[in-house]
């Protein structure tokens, strides 16, 4: 047994579960977990980031709800504005991600918040963004200003590979607006600075047009 399925056993959930909370595809996850394919070590460290930081086997909210009682909306609003420490995956269910979190997760907000008539502050909700009709020339953009290749980028926003960077800058595929919120991150985040010396464009990767907007 592997070591990624060994966290994914730890955390307690199935390949298509897992996959999504490690923002990757289900096939592509499904090689690693069976062996066929090596485990890049950045997804083995944000799988370990979840075990350490769930601190238990996470389970969907809906499940949760019925083992301590209490209605799913609860524990949906209760992850939604930070009093219920839970995991979001990239999947969506009727518009909204699906949540996951641990029974001692569940057990710390009913003894700190649940049925409380103590106040508390909850912390301002930050709308995603909406994805841009031209994300393509964005991304390229952004790639030729930072000088990064379509691995690198994929790696700065936590994507799977540099296949999915390449496949949303052919408009194969769209990016999500919880990647698009990372897009945008790192489009706010300090550049390198000025007279950085060019990097060396890698062999397998293609050359970085900007398209020109018309006028």
């Amino acid at each position: 047994m592997n070591h990624l399925r060994q966290l994914r056993e730890q955390v307690g959930c199935s390949q298509t579960e897992f996959a999504d909370l490690l923002q990757v595809p289900h096939d592509t996850y499904r090689t690693w977990d069976s062996g066929r394919r090596p485990v890049p070590a950045l997804i083995i460290q944000r799988a370990r980031g979840l075990c350490d930081r769930q601190g238990g086997r996470l389970l969907p909210l809906q499940q949760l709800a019925e083992e301590f009682g209490m209605h799913v909306r609860t524990l949906r609003l209760a992850a939604r504005d930070g009093r219920l420490v839970a995991t979001f995956s990239t999947r969506t269910m009727f518009g909204r991600a699906i949540a996951f979190a641990s029974r001692d997760a569940v057990v710390h907000f009913q003894r700190t918040f649940y049925r409380h008539t103590t106040r508390w502050t909850t912390r301002p909700i930050a709308a995603a963004p909406a994805v841009p009709e031209d994300f393509d020339r964005v991304l390229v953009q952004l790639r030729a200003e930072r000088r990064l290749s379509q691995r690198e980028l994929a790696e700065r926003i936590g994507a799977a590979n540099r296949a999915v960077v390449y496949q949303w800058e052919s408009r194969k595929r769209r990016p999500s607006s919880l990647f698009w919120r990372r897009v945008v991150q790192l489009t706010e985040a300090p550049a390198s600075p000025e007279g950085a010396p060019l990097r060396p464009r890698a062999h397998d990767e293609p050359p970085i047009c900007v398209p020109r907007t018309p006028a």
